[in-house]
C-alpha cells in the first residue's frame, strides 16, 4: 500500500484477482500479478485496514433462491427515526444489504430466510415495529440471474485473468446444508480465513473444516465475493431500476441483462414489477443512455421506476461508512433468531 492510502494500480489488479478466486493462495496470486506473494498479502492487508476491500461469504443466492427465501423490502420511515432504523437493522445477520435510496422509498432491504415463515417473523415483528416505520413492500425473489460475485473491476489484463479461471469450479452437483456448513458460514466473517482459524472458532479439526468447505463449494451452497469499496471502483453511482417483463420473454431478456458490465444484480420477483436490477454507473447521465440501449436491445422489457442510492448502509454483510469504505462485517446467518 502507498502512504495515502489511495489504492495503486497493483491493488486493484490484486483486487481483481481476488474476485476472480477469493480464496486463491498468496502464490497463486502472485504468480499471476508477477509480484511476491508475501508482497501480495502485505498489500491485501493494507487494502482491507483501510476498508477498501474484503472478501465475504453467504449462502449461494441463485440456489437459495429455489429452495429457501430471498427478497427485497422497500421501507418507508419518518424521516427523525431513520438512524435509528438503520443502525437496529444493520446489525441483523437476515439483512444482508441495506441501502438509502431516492424516488418515495426510504430503505431499501436484501434479506435472506430459510423460508417464508421466517420472512413473515422478519417483517411483521422486527421491520413493522421499528419507531417511524409507516409502510413495508415486500417482493419474494423467485429467480437470480445474476448477482455481485460475477462483477469484475476490469483491472487485470485479459491474459492474466486466464491464469486464476483454472480455480476449482463447482461439480454441479447440489448439496443440502446441514447443521456442520451452518457452522463454517458463522466462522467466515472473513472469507479467507485460513481453515485452521476456522477450526479454532468451531472445535473441530482443520482437515475436518476443509472438508465441510470443499462441500460447501463444489456443492454450490456457498458464495465467496471479493467486495470493494464503490468509490475507488471508478463506477461510484448505484442505482436501482424496476421492470415489467411478459413472462415468455422473462429468462430470455433477464439473461441478456446479466450480460452488461453494469449490471451488478438481476433477479425475478413476485408483483406487477417482476424483474428488479441494481446497476453500477459511472455518472448520473449514465441512467438515460442506459434507458435508452435497454430500450433499443430489449424491446420486450418496459421499465417502471427507477432510484440512485443515496448511500450504501450494507453490502452482503460488509458495514459501510458514509464514504462506502468497509469498516465491519455482520457474519450472514439466514437463520438466526429473529
Amino acid at each position: 500500500m502507498q502512504d495515502s492510502l489511495t489504492p495503486d494500480e497493483t491493488d486493484l489488479r490484486l483486487v481483481h484477482a481476488l474476485q476472480a478466486a477469493p480464496r486463491a493462495t498468496w502464490h497463486e496470486v502472485g504468480r499471476s500479478l508477477d509480484i511476491d506473494p508475501a508482497t501480495a498479502a502485505r498489500r491485501w492487508q493494507g487494502l482491507t485496514d483501510a476498508g477498501f476491500a474484503r472478501v465475504t461469504a453467504y449462502p449461494d443466492v441463485r440456489l437459495w433462491a429455489k429452495d429457501h427465501c430471498n427478497a427485497f423490502i422497500e421501507l418507508d420511515i419518518e424521516p427523525n427515526a431513520r438512524e435509528h432504523a438503520v443502525e437496529a437493522l444493520s446489525r441483523l445477520p437476515q439483512i444482508v444489504s441495506i441501502s438509502i435510496i431516492s424516488s418515495g422509498r426510504d430503505l431499501f432491504l436484501t434479506v435472506l430466510t430459510p423460508d417464508l415463515a421466517t420472512l413473515s417473523q422478519v417483517v411483521l415483528h422486527r421491520l413493522q415495529r421499528l419507531p417511524g416505520v409507516r409502510r413495508t413492500r415486500t417482493h419474494t425473489v423467485t429467480t437470480v440471474y445474476g448477482e455481485g460475485n460475477h462483477w469484475r473491476l476490469g483491472a487485470l489484463e485479459p491474459q492474466r485473468r486466464g491464469q486464476l479461471a483454472a480455480q476449482p469450479q463447482p461439480s454441479g452437483s447440489r448439496a443440502v446444508w446441514k447443521d456442520h456448513h451452518r457452522e463454517v458460514l458463522r466462522a467466515l466473517d472473513d472469507g479467507r480465513r485460513p481453515a485452521a482459524e476456522i477450526a479454532a472458532r468451531t472445535g473441530k479439526s482443520g482437515s475436518t473444516v476443509r472438508r465441510w468447505l470443499n462441500e460447501m463449494v463444489d456443492g454450490r451452497l456457498l458464495s465467496l465475493r471479493c467486495e470493494v469499496a464503490q468509490p475507488i471502483t471508478g463506477w461510484p453511482i448505484a442505482t436501482t431500476f424496476w421492470a415489467r417483463v411478459p413472462p415468455d420473454e422473462l429468462d430470455r431478456t433477464a439473461t441478456r441483462l446479466t450480460e452488461l458490465p453494469e449490471v451488478r444484480l438481476c433477479a425475478a420477483v413476485t408483483g406487477a414489477d417482476n424483474l428488479v436490477m441494481t446497476l453500477w454507473l459511472r455518472s448520473l447521465g449514465d441512467i438515460q443512455r442506459l434507458e435508452v440501449e435497454l430500450a433499443r436491445r430489449l424491446p420486450a422489457l418496459t421499465l417502471t421506476d427507477r432510484a440512485v442510492t443515496l448511500r450504501a448502509v450494507k453490502r452482503m454483510g460488509c458495514l459501510l461508512d458514509e464514504t462506502g469504505l468497509i469498516t465491519d462485517v455482520v457474519p450472514i446467518d439466514p437463520w438466526a433468531s429473529s
